[in-house]
């Protein structure tokens, strides 16, 4: 489904996806943000392209009830710029991904693709950089991402364990933090299931967030 805020934007976006094998436009195009809600409920789309002016738009309230009742729509946020505050909206709203309006086509098939089947569309350095650097405008780690009966989380986790983190973090590859640490790729992802299951997250993005409320027991290790 899309809902985008311009009437042109729409039209290319539809046209272009309307051609593409595997793609099933649902539901008539949105660009009034009080409709969005009624439209997701009736159509449950798998991927919403959702234009980053008309989430602008959006009350608190309309989220919520997105969060809500349409668990299962992933939300691929279209902008015309890499901005900071498009980069805070994915991670805020726990949106699975963001993609600019000006991506070719099949950059676009590829992401719509990828978040389809559950993943993160999102630069890991890009990600990195943006939960090291204390100016950007994230919400605190524990509210988007951890479980709320398990504050200490991080603290459960095994020295080997921080280090790959600490890797992630950074915005490295499973093959790069084997390399750092002289150890198997096999092994870096044994350490990360580990983690995703001690952290109660699923996405290598929330462990990086609650690796940013951990700054400080993340520092005093050594590397």
């Amino acid at each position: 489904m899309t809902a985008l805020d311009r009437q042109p934007l729409q039209a290319a976006w539809r046209s272009m996806l309307a051609s593409r094998p595997g793609i099933e436009i649902q539901g008539e195009p949105v660009v009034d943000p009080t409709r969005l809600t009624t439209c997701l409920e009736r159509h449950q789309p798998r991927v919403l392209l959702l234009d980053k002016a008309l989430l602008d738009r959006l009350d608190p309230m309309s989220l919520q009830w997105i969060r809500q009742r349409c668990p299962r729509v992933r939300v691929l946020l279209v902008s015309e710029e890499i901005c900071r505050s498009a980069v805070a909206d994915v991670l805020r709203n726990r949106f699975h991904g963001l993609l600019l309006t000006t991506s070719p086509p099949d950059l676009c098939l590829k992401a719509i693709r990828a978040v389809s089947k559950g993943e993160l569309w999102l630069s890991r350095r890009l990600l990195a950089h943006v939960v090291t650097d204390p100016t950007w405008p994230l919400p605190p780690a524990e509210a988007a991402a951890s479980d709320p009966d398990r504050p200490h989380a991080m603290d459960t986790l095994t020295r080997r364990e921080f280090q790959v983190v600490a890797r992630l973090r950074r915005g490295c590859s499973n093959k790069e933090i084997a390399r750092e640490l002289g150890i198997m790729e096999d092994t870096v992802k044994k350490h990360l299931k580990s983690v995703f299951a001690k952290l109660g997250v699923h996405r290598r993005a929330l462990v990086i967030l609650q690796a940013a409320g951990a700054s400080d027991s993340l520092s005093r290790l050594r590397w």
